[in-house]
């Protein structure tokens, strides 16, 4: 009987200890976890000031009266568009209007077209859309032409030449020229994906005047884009019909990123079967589009870690996250674990939810090294865990990613995603021993998996790991905005 107890008694000490390694946090109350660089306070406060909306003008079209203003991008979504049937990627339809720019200044963006009434903010271009994107500098703009799912996955093309890092023009005039175009959706193109077609003109855009010593792939952009071209088509990408895209109005969004502001109106449209010239006042439905105010949500302003009020991820008000943005100082919120290495077991598990992030930008989770307070530990080294980030067509991937104490690199290019605005519960596991003793990570984020092995070696180069958390990524680039709750975490060896 003495004998059975002890092997009980042993039995369950093992369990207690095994339980101990993971640590649970619920964040009904404040985990007191460390933060670095995580409450940004901007060093100038941005102001923004929308003024667009109908106007007696005639600057875009044939005759007095227009739509338009002053539009300037900020994380606050602001817009002025007509109420219109709901369209989804199922639905055939199409619009045309005309255009013109009196005044640019540099980070300016603008959205026209069908887009998604419900917008989160924060998301730079808007979530649900179809129709011309614009970004400015101080001297023009630049135009492109996408689809943007209900899922935050994008396709499209620019109209304008653009070659990302090497060739930006700005051959969109501000000098009030006038542009007209055309768009339209056939949910029966590309062989049933769905495709769209745009084409641009202008009265009096002259053609452009080509380097014939630019690079190869800057003159080929220069002939097979606008005003050398004018009809552009794009199919879209297999399964994003699928994935849907839903339409609720049809006008001007601002872009959702803090930055600059643009003088630009639009007229003589056609939309949904019905024809605009803004000869007086349409009544559209306004948000935020007359109002000053200070954005503090600024590019590198982080704002993230204890959230006591909110309850994005599941449960009970309480959790960790906000506002990541893939520029400016690094910064960390993570509790206080270990050390931990890579011959050592480690697991993660909890909830998690993407409430909005723009195109390239991306954010991690996991275990890293506080050694290092400049540099994030994708890079400098000494991180075992989760990447959520990707390529704009795919949106926010949720895989796993490690870097060694010799600061050797490893991530899977592709994996469950992390749709913006929906929950999932998620969960990590590195295992040293798999692999035939090479260690493996495995992530799940709902009912996906996908598989990390490390090559011969990487585990012996090691990994210094004593903090549990998020951290930011300084590629450049946007925000991510993110909830996690309800946490398992390895949290000491």
């Amino acid at each position: 009987m003495k004998t059975s107890r002890l092997v009980l008694f042993g039995a369950l000490l093992i369990l207690r200890q095994a339980a101990a390694e993971l640590k649970t946090e619920d964040f009904e109350h404040d985990p007191g976890w460390e933060g670095h660089n995580n409450h940004i306070v901007p060093k100038q406060v941005l102001t923004v000031r929308q003024d667009f909306g109908f106007s007696a003008t005639n600057v875009a079209g044939k005759a007095a009266g227009e739509i338009g203003g002053r539009i300037q991008r900020s994380t606050t979504p602001a817009s002025y568009a007509a109420e219109i049937p709901v369209k989804t990627l199922e639905d055939k339809f199409s619009a045309s209007g005309s255009f013109a720019i009196t005044k640019s200044e540099g980070g300016a963006g603008v959205f026209f077209g069908f887009f998604n009434s419900r917008q989160p903010g924060g998301s730079g271009r808007p979530i649900g859309s179809l129709g011309l994107d614009f970004d400015f500098e101080g001297k023009g703009g630049r135009l492109a032409t996408r689809l943007i799912t209900n899922t935050n996955k994008s396709c499209g093309t620019f109209i304008t030449p653009y070659l990302p890092g090497k060739y930006r023009t700005t051959p969109i005039k501000n000098d009030g020229t006038r542009y007209h175009w055309k768009l339209a959706y056939d949910p029966a193109g590309a062989g049933g994906n769905g495709q769209f077609t745009f084409s641009l003109r202008s009265d009096n855009h002259p053609m452009p005047v080509i380097d014939p010593n630019l690079p190869a792939a800057s003159l080929a952009e220069e002939r097979a884009r606008f005003p050398t071209t004018s009809t552009f088509t794009v199919d879209l990408t297999p399964g994003f019909k699928k994935e849907g895209a839903t339409f609720d109005r049809f006008g001007i969004q601002n872009m959702m990123k803090s930055g600059g502001a643009v003088t630009m109106y639009f007229d003589d449209v056609t939309f949904d079967g019905r024809d605009e010239d803004f000869a007086k006042d349409p009544g559209w439905t306004a948000v935020g589009n007359r109002t000053t105010y200070e954005d503090r949500e600024v590019v590198g302003a982080h704002d993230f870690g204890f959230s006591a009020a909110t309850n994005h991820a599941g449960g009970e008000p309480g959790e960790i996250g906000g506002g990541l943005w893939r520029s400016g100082e690094y910064g960390y919120y993570a509790d206080r674990v270990g050390p931990l290495n890579l011959e050592q077991r480690l697991e993660a598990r909890g909830k998690v939810k993407l409430v909005t992030a723009g195109p390239d930008s991306d954010m991690h989770i996991g275990w890293f090294s506080s050694a290092t307070k400049d540099k994030s530990p994708d890079e400098a080294g000494n991180f075992v865990g989760v990447h959520v980030g990707g390529p704009t067509r795919i949106g926010h991937y949720f895989i796993p990613q490690f870097a060694t104490a010799a600061g050797t690199k490893g991530k899977v290019e592709q994996g469950p995603v992390l749709t913006p605005g929906k929950f999932f519960e998620w969960s990590l596991v590195y295992d040293p021993e798999a692999n035939n003793g090479n260690g493996e990570m495995r992530v799940t984020l709902g009912a996906e998996s996908v598989t990390l092995a490390l090559k011969p070696g990487q585990k012996k180069q090691g990994a210094k790991l004593d903090r549990f958390g998020l951290f930011t990524s300084q590629a450049g680039g946007q925000m991510v905005k993110i909830f996690l709750d309800d946490l398992q975490y390895t949290a000491a060896p």
